[in-house]
């Protein structure tokens, strides 16, 4: 083939390789020319279905997040700051007004040593083992104690650590629940020990001095031994709630109230908790949901736009799933939500005009009755997708653009399979001509070489006879 190409146009004088190429690439621009346009038609029409689809997955996601961010639902407040409340979750399922009054804070054991004169003072060797439980003062210095669940802890005291911050180091370390601490004043150190809030936390400490290096002793803290001083009592947080008593052994509580964590900041009578949804919160939300719903029907509404004058039409023009999605979204304003108990985007202020925009009317969200506030959080929540299984959800609609894609996608292949067809029948072709040109040249260089031996013969004749 390379030795019939180099020879093309050799015979017939005429640029044959030239006219090849150019018979082959109008070829081929008749062939692809159609293809190529369909196929970039519906490049565009993917990428623009695409656009579509995720812009109303980020509104619908955006939406989500509002709702179960706890934006529209029940809100606790606190009459009093004694009583602290914040919301855990997507906060409280249901409206509650309760009243706390607030008898004691929970509180934790506090143990101090007898002063040292410094905290590098050697403070003997041994083993510590701090036990937990319940401690009960009797008075005068004596108590009771009652082992808990908790695992004894093991301290030990060396030579390494022999000193009285080496001995707090060592408790700190250890993550037994309790924290030491060294108080220095006036010339001396004084070691204090503090455990976790609540009466099941209370602690006894025990010591087994090493032989010739006494002076643990000092830091013990059991019933036949209190030589550490007991300045607080481990206990229990005691309150009542409408008048029913309740103890807890952290001022934390998040076992009370569904959705709700309490705080306890002091003793405090006659608490009043509630449960209140913000009306803001909600008109905030629909009005934005209102205009980027409004500015998605005008995406929309772009890429479906048909051509006029010089202007292309937009790359959805006729598209059935474009149209079909725009009709939904227009629909959500008038469509009645089950979960909602009925509440329509309209109930709420959402009205679309004649010119195809969605207006939030704030006056008309606020003449809804507040009883009906929890069926509108239930409307946002089924439209943003939250409530699987709405065919009402932003995220349903955005979902009809998948199965259009893929049919799209499965022509533009085909499309493109077509293209590559044409290529090879197109190196065929141009295979054909160049051996039907080659051909070509063959008859006309033994042509010519007959005439040029003919006139040679004519003039070596003309010659002889003169």
């Amino acid at each position: 083939m390379a030795s019939i190409v180099s020879t093309l146009g050799a015979g017939s004088g005429i640029d044959t390789k030239a006219l090849i190429e150019t018979l082959v690439t109008a070829d081929r621009e008749a062939r692809t020319k159609p293809l190529t346009a369909r196929k970039e038609a519906l490049t565009a029409r993917i990428s623009a279905l695409g656009q579509v689809q995720s812009s109303l997955q980020g509104i619908a996601t955006s939406l989500a997040a509002r709702v179960a961010g706890g934006a529209l639902g029940l809100i606790p407040v606190s009459s009093d700051a004694a009583v602290a409340v914040e919301r855990r979750g997507t906060g409280p399922a249901t409206a509650f007004d309760t009243s706390v009054s607030v008898t004691a804070l929970a509180a934790g054991q506090r143990l101090v040593a007898a002063p040292l004169a410094s905290a590098a003072e050697p403070v003997g060797e041994g083993v510590l083992t701090i036990g937990f439980g319940r401690r009960t003062d009797l008075g005068g210095g004596a108590f009771s104690f009652s082992a808990g669940s908790a695992p004894a802890v093991d301290i030990a005291i060396t030579a390494a650590n022999n000193s009285l911050a080496g001995l707090r180091d060592a408790i700190n370390a250890a993550g037994a629940g309790v924290t030491a601490t060294i108080i220095s004043n006036a010339g001396a150190a004084t070691l204090a020990i503090k455990g976790a809030d609540g009466a099941d936390n209370g602690f006894v400490i025990s010591v087994a001095e090493a032989p010739g290096a006494p002076g643990l002793a000092r830091f013990a803290s059991t019933p036949g031994d209190p030589a550490m001083a007991m300045t607080a009592v481990a206990t229990d947080a005691a309150f009542s709630v409408d008048g029913i008593g309740v103890t807890r052994g952290s001022n934390v509580i998040d076992d009370l109230i569904p959705g709700v964590r309490l705080r306890l900041t002091r003793p405090a009578a006659e608490v009043t908790l509630r449960a209140a949804r913000n009306s803001d919160a909600l008109a905030t939300t629909v009005s934005d949901f209102a205009s980027t719903l409004s500015a998605m029907r005008g995406l929309v509404a772009d890429y479906r736009k048909g051509a006029t004058g010089a202007d292309p039409a937009g790359a959805l023009a006729g598209d059935a799933t474009a149209r079909a999605i725009d009709a939904r979204l227009a629909g959500l304003v008038a469509t009645p939500i089950a979960a909602a108990n009925g509440l329509r985007l309209r109930d709420l202020g959402v009205s679309v005009t004649r010119t195809g925009e969605i207006t939030f009317d704030e006056a008309r969200l606020a003449a809804l009755p507040a009883a009906r506030q929890g069926d509108a959080e239930a409307l946002m929540r089924t439209l943003s997708g939250s409530s699987f299984g709405s065919p009402h959800s932003l995220q349903a609609i955005a979902a009809l653009v998948t199965p259009a894609s893929a049919g799209l996608a499965r022509r533009r292949d085909a499309l493109t399979a077509d293209l590559a067809r044409v290529e090879v029948r197109l190196a065929q072709y141009r295979e054909t001509l160049t051996r039907q040109y080659a051909a070509m040249d063959r008859l006309v260089a033994a042509s010519k070489a007959v005439g040029t031996q003919l006139d040679t013969q004519i003039k070596m004749w003309t010659a002889s006879r003169g």
